[in-house]
This record gives C-alpha cells, structure tokens and sequence, in this order.
C-alpha cells in the first residue's frame, strides 16, 4: 500500500521539475543588443533641419534627370523611415527639390546637393553623368550610393568618417542602402 502513495509523489517530484526547467528555458532573456548610436560629422558640420529640404515634413520633388531608377531606389529607401515623406511634386505642392544631371571629368563629384535655402527657392540634387555612366557604369550599389549620399544631405545629414558605416561617407562607396547609422542619426534630427 504505500509503494502507490509514493509512486505517485515520485512522479509529482518529476513532473514539478520538469515544468520548473521548461519554464526557466521559456522565460531565458535573450542577450541585450546594443542600441547604435548617432555618428558625428565630420569637419566641424552638423546636423540641422535648416540645412535641408525638407518642408512641412516633406520633400516634394522634380526631375530633370535620366537616372530614374536610381532616384526611385533612394527615395524607397529613406521613405522606409516614415518621418518625412519624399513624394513627387504636383500642381498645388511647392517644389523642394528637383534631380538634375550634368557633366564634368574634372570635377571628382559624382553628386551634389546644392541648398538654395530661401522660402519657395528649389534646392539641387546634381548627378555627374561622368561618374554614373563612366566610372561607375558596371557598379550598380555605387551608382545607387551616389543618389542615397545626396538624398540624405537633402535630409539635413552631414557627412561621416570612413571608419563609420554610413552612406554618407566622404569618398564614395557601395552602401546602396542607408545603413543602421544613418538611421540613427535620421532618428536624431527628424524623431
């Protein structure tokens, strides 16, 4: 008679344990990820909503440009941050922006952002078809760079350092995306 009582008890003692490490596994925190920081700019700049495009938070656009596929791509991409809406512009929208090409071998830009910065004044996004189509016609996260680069000083962002993963280094390079320090400092200056 008493080998079922213990029997029994046994089994509680094993079913308790058993539940006891199930749960200790299912509520284990996973290991805490470092949140990424803002990178400052580099040369004394800074980041600053008055040195950007933006209007009324948004950036309405025009082009004169022929890199159509490589405007579209970087305007998808900073879209994907959702605090300014980079839209194209219409007839009863004022024009913030407009993306123009141009051509000079001498010139080591492949773009630029140029701020007109006064009330209804447009700013420039200006690609170097020298760069695009020449230099970099084979190299196609270059060529998307290029746009990103400028697209994110038309966003009020500074330029970065090489050692920080940013597309928004000094020299050119392959960052076709905005990367997790780009977004970080978006997030600082825009919220």
């Amino acid at each position: 008679m008493t080998t079922r009582p213990l029997r029994i008890l046994l089994a509680l003692a094993v079913a308790t344990a058993t539940a006891t490490a199930t749960a200790t596994v299912a509520h284990a925190s996973p290991p805490a990820l470092r949140a990424v920081q803002p990178a400052p700019c580099v040369d004394g700049a800074r980041e600053t909503r008055g040195f950007s495009a933006v209007d009324d938070s948004e950036i309405r656009w025009t082009e004169a440009s022929r890199y159509d596929s490589l405007r579209l791509h970087a305007i998808a991409e900073w879209n994907r941050f959702r605090k300014i809406n980079i839209a194209p512009d219409t007839p009863i929208t004022v024009n913030d922006l407009e993306f123009r090409d141009y051509y000079d071998k001498n010139d080591r830009a492949a773009g630029k952002y140029e701020r007109h910065g006064n009330t209804a004044q447009t700013d420039f996004i200006l690609l170097n078809r020298y760069w695009v189509d020449e230099v970099f016609k084979d190299k196609d996260d270059y060529r998307k760079n290029i746009v990103i680069h400028e697209l994110g000083h038309a966003l009020g962002l500074c330029h970065k350092a090489d050692r920080v993963n940013s597309a928004l280094h000094m020299a050119t390079n392959s960052k076709s995306v905005p990367t997790a320090v780009d977004k970080a400092n978006y997030m600082k200056l825009w919220g």
